[in-house]
C-alpha cells in the first residue's frame, strides 16, 4: 500500500480491532470452575459449587444441562441479582457417573451483558465419606494418640493419628478470620506485605468507636477470669494530617470524640485476651493482600502433610464484639449487609482453587453457597435442648448431609468437673443416659457425610468421654427420622397471664427500646403487636418486663412470633432472665428466616430466687420480627414427643426434653414392633423387650435379634 495515509488508517484500524478484541475478552467471564476444577471428571459433591471471574457483576443466570445442546430445556436453571460469582447446585439429584454441562451469563455492575463463555462440563462421581466403625462416623478435635484412634476415629486434628491407620483424615487446625499477634503467621504476613506492597495494618479489622469488650484472659477455661477492657476506636477524620497517628494537637480537638485511638493498631478488634502482648485479633478477610497471602502462602504451608485444614472461628459476620459494634472496614451499608460473608466466601474460594484436593472445613460456617466441604457444629446439641431446638438442629443436619456437606456435629455432655467443665448441670441425669441420648440424636442426623463428636471444649481429656456403644453395628439408616407419637401434658391450674399487657394493647408495662414500634396492621390478636426492624447485625434490642415469681416452681412462657427475612445469629428471641438458680434458662425461644404467626413455648423452673424479667429482642440479626400475645403461666405445659428412625439392624428412639424435670414422672411407654434388645452405653445388650419407658430427655437404641 503506497498511500501513507491509507497505511496509517489500516494500522490504526488494526490496533483498534486488537484493542476491541482485548476488551471483549476481558469482559467475558473467565476461569470457570465446577467444584474448584476445570472440566472435572470426578466431582464428588452432590451439590457442587460453580465459580467464575469477571471485572464486575450485578446479576447472572446459570444453567446445567445433560448435553451441550440442551440448554433450551436445562436440568436446572437459576437467575440471581448478586455480586457473588459463586452458586451451589440445587437442582434434581445428579446421576452417579453421568456427565453434565453448564453455562453462565453475567451482567456487569451497570447491567450490561458480558460475553458468553463456552459451556463447561463435569462428571459426577458420588463418594460418601469413609468410616471404620460399622455405623457411626466419628471425629475428635485435638486429643488421642495413634493406638487409641486406630479403631475408633475417622477424622481428627492430629497427623500422628495416621500412623495407626492411614485412612484417618487429619485436618490441620488453623485460623482464617482471626490472627494471633505475635505469631509466625503474623510475621510471615508482615514480610509478604512488605514484599508485595500491601499495608500490613489494613489486614486487620478496627473498631470505629470506643468499645467495651469482655473476654477471657488467657486460655478459654471456666477457671480463668473474664476481663473488661475499653478498646479505642479509629476514625481517619481525627488524623487530620494523614500521617497515620493522632498527635497531641489533633487529640485535643478530635473530630470524633467517640473514637480515641491514637494509632490504627490500637483499635484492632480482639477475640481473645492472651496477653498483652499476645492477643488474638479479627482480620480484614476482604483485604486483597490478606486473601493472596492465605491462598498462596499460609494455607498451602499449613496443609502440607495433612488431608486438609480446619479453620476455627468462621462466623458469617464480623467475629466477636465486631458483630454488634461499628467496624471501620465493615460499615454494613443497607445495600450490602452481607459484605463480610461474601468476602469470606471469596477468600475460601481462592484457597479451594489453590488446593482443590484438600478437605477444607470450618467452625460454625453456614453460608450459602458454603464454598468449602463442610463445618463443625461445636455446640450442636445437649440434653437440655427443647423439642423445637432438637428437631431444628437434626433437620438442618439432615438437609446439609443431603447436600453433601461434611458435618462434625458435636454432642456436648453434661457437666463433669474434669471432663466437661462447660457442660450443663442437669439434676437426675446419669452420664450413661446422657451418652445414649447424644449418640441417638446423632443417629437421627447420620448420613453419608456426617461425623459424631462426643467431646467438649477445652478437649484436654476428650478420649475419656468415649463409650463403647458408639462402635455398635446398627447397620445403615432406612429413610429419614419420623415423628412416632406426640402427647401434650399440663400442670397449669390457673391460666391467668402473669405478664401485664402481654398483647401490647396499651403503651405501659413493658420497657421498650428503639427500634421497637407498636403495629396495628400486622398482629396476631387484639389491636396491636410490636415490631422490630433491624438493618444491622449490631442490634441487641432488649425489651423487658420485671416479674416476681414463686421460688422452685415451674413456669411456661409462650409467645406468638412472625418473622420476615431475619438473618444472622441468634435472631429474634423471647426468654426469661435473671432468675438466679433457675433450671431451663439456657434455651431461649429463637426464630430466624421468614415465618408466619407461630406460637412458641419455653418451660423453666425458678430457683430460690423468683425475681427476674421476661425479655424479647432482636439480637445480632437483620430483618423484621413481630411479637404478640406473650404469656407467662404458673405450671409446666410440655409435649411428650418421641421421634424414631429405622436402621437395617436397629430402631432408634429419642424423646427430647419437654420442659420441667427429667424424672420418672415424665416417663411414657413405647410399644415396639418386635422383641428388641436395648443397647447400653458400655456396648452390651439387654434382654429382648417389647416395650420401653422413655423419660423426658431420654433415648433408646434397640438392636434387632
Amino acid at each position: 500500500m503506497k498511500n501513507p495515509a491509507a497505511r496509517r488508517f489500516v494500522g490504526f484500524l488494526f490496533v483498534w480491532i486488537v484493542a476491541a478484541c482485548a476488551v471483549a475478552l476481558a469482559e467475558t467471564p473467565r476461569n470457570l470452575r465446577c467444584e474448584w476444577q476445570i472440566n472435572s471428571d470426578a466431582v464428588h459433591d452432590p451439590c457442587p459449587e460453580f465459580y467464575w471471574e469477571c471485572a464486575s457483576q450485578s446479576a447472572y443466570r446459570l444453567a446445567v444441562a445433560t448435553a451441550p445442546g440442551a440448554f433450551a430445556a436445562p436440568l436446572w436453571e437459576v437467575t440471581r441479582t448478586s455480586k457473588l460469582p459463586i452458586i451451589e447446585y440445587a437442582g434434581p439429584p445428579l446421576s452417579n457417573g453421568a456427565t453434565y454441562f453448564w453455562k453462565v451469563w453475567v451482567k456487569d455492575k451497570d447491567g450490561r451483558p458480558l460475553g458468553e463463555p463456552p459451556a463447561q462440563r463435569f462428571t459426577f462421581a458420588r463418594r460418601p465419606m469413609p468410616h471404620v466403625l460399622p455405623t457411626a462416623r466419628t471425629f475428635v478435635n485435638f486429643a488421642g494418640n495413634a493406638a487409641w484412634a486406630k479403631d475408633k476415629i475417622d477424622m481428627c486434628f492430629r497427623k500422628e493419628a495416621k500412623q495407626g491407620r492411614a485412612d484417618i483424615l487429619a485436618t490441620q487446625y488453623a485460623l482464617i478470620c482471626t490472627m494471633v499477634v505475635p505469631s509466625k503467621k503474623a510475621d510471615d504476613l508482615r514480610r509478604f506485605c512488605e514484599k508485595h506492597g500491601h499495608d500490613f495494618e489494613s489486614c486487620f479489622c478496627h473498631f470505629a468507636r470506643d468499645t467495651e469488650v469482655t473476654l477471657h484472659v488467657g486460655a478459654e477455661l471456666a477457671k480463668n477470669p473474664r476481663e473488661k477492657r475499653l478498646c479505642p476506636g479509629w476514625d481517619t477524620r481525627n488524623d487530620r494530617n494523614g500521617d497515620g497517628h493522632v498527635d497531641d494537637i489533633e487529640f485535643r480537638n478530635l473530630s470524633n470524640p467517640n473514637a480515641t485511638a491514637r494509632e490504627r493498631r490500637a483499635a484492632r478488634i480482639p477475640i481473645y485476651f492472651w496477653g498483652p502482648p499476645r492477643d488474638d485479633y479479627v482480620v480484614n478477610v476482604g483485604n486483597p493482600g490478606y486473601q493472596e497471602f492465605m491462598a498462596k502462602v499460609h494455607a498451602p504451608e499449613v496443609a502440607e502433610g495433612f488431608d486438609g485444614i480446619y479453620f476455627d472461628t468462621v462466623p458469617t459476620d464480623v467475629a466477636s464484639a465486631g458483630r454488634r459494634n461499628p467496624v471501620v472496614e465493615y460499615p454494613r451499608p443497607p445495600d450490602d449487609p452481607d459484605q463480610w460473608m461474601h468476602d469470606v466466601q471469596m477468600l475460601l474460594a481462592r484457597i479451594k482453587i489453590a488446593m482443590p484436593g484438600k478437605i477444607i472445613t470450618a467452625n460454625g460456617w453456614h453460608a450459602d453457597p458454603m464454598v468449602i466441604e463442610g463445618f463443625q457444629s461445636e455446640n450442636w446439641l445437649n440434653i437440655t435442648a427443647s423439642r423445637e431446638r432438637w428437631q431444628a438442629v437434626v433437620d438442618t443436619a439432615r438437609a446439609c448431609d443431603r447436600r453433601g456437606k461434611v458435618q462434625m456435629i458435636q454432642y456436648n455432655p453434661i457437666y463433669d468437673e474434669k471432663l466437661a467443665e462447660f457442660g450443663q448441670k442437669v439434676e437426675g441425669v446419669s452420664r450413661e443416659r446422657d451418652q445414649l441420648y447424644g449418640l441417638a440424636s446423632y443417629l437421627m442426623a447420620h448420613g453419608d457425610f456426617t461425623y459424631f463428636g462426643f467431646g467438649s471444649h477445652p478437649y484436654a481429656r476428650v478420649t475419656d468421654l468415649w463409650f463403647n456403644a458408639i462402635a455398635a453395628d446398627l447397620g445403615q439408616p432406612v429413610g429419614e427420622f419420623r415423628l412416632l407419637s406426640e402427647t401434650e401434658h399440663s400442670t397449669v391450674k390457673d391460666a391467668t397471664n402473669l405478664l401485664k399487657n402481654g398483647g401490647f394493647e396499651n403503651d405501659g408495662d413493658w420497657r421498650l427500646v428503639k427500634p421497637v414500634e407498636r403495629d396495628d396492621n400486622v398482629k396476631h390478636g387484639g389491636r396491636f403487636s410490636v415490631r422490630i426492624t433491624s438493618e444491622s447485625t449490631q442490634i441487641n434490642n432488649i425489651n423487658l418486663q420485671h416479674v416476681t415469681l414463686k421460688p422452685r416452681t415451674p413456669y411456661t412462657l409462650t409467645a406468638w412470633v412472625k418473622t420476615d427475612n431475619v438473618r444472622g445469629s441468634p435472631g429474634a428471641q423471647v426468654y426469661p432472665y435473671e432468675f438466679s438458680g433457675a433450671i431451663g434458662m439456657g434455651q431461649p425461644i429463637t426464630v430466624v428466616g421468614t415465618t408466619g404467626w407461630k406460637r412458641y413455648r419455653h418451660v423453666f423452673t425458678t430457683g430460690d430466687d423468683g425475681d427476674g424479667r421476661i425479655n424479647f429482642r432482636m439480637f445480632g440479626a437483620t430483618g423484621t420480627v413481630w411479637f404478640d400475645d406473650i404469656e407467662l403461666l404458673q405450671g409446666a405445659i410440655h409435649t411428650d414427643t418421641i421421634f424414631a428412625r429405622e436402621f437395617t439392624k436397629a430402631l432408634v428412639l429419642v424423646k427430647p426434653h419437654g420442659g420441667g424435670s427429667y424424672g420418672d414422672e415424665t416417663a411414657s411407654p413405647v410399644k415396639l414392633p418386635a422383641a428388641l434388645r436395648l443397647l447400653r452405653a458400655d456396648g452390651t445388650l439387654g434382654e429382648p423387650v417389647t416395650k420401653v419407658m422413655l423419660r423426658s430427655g431420654e433415648a433408646a437404641i434397640l438392636v434387632k435379634p
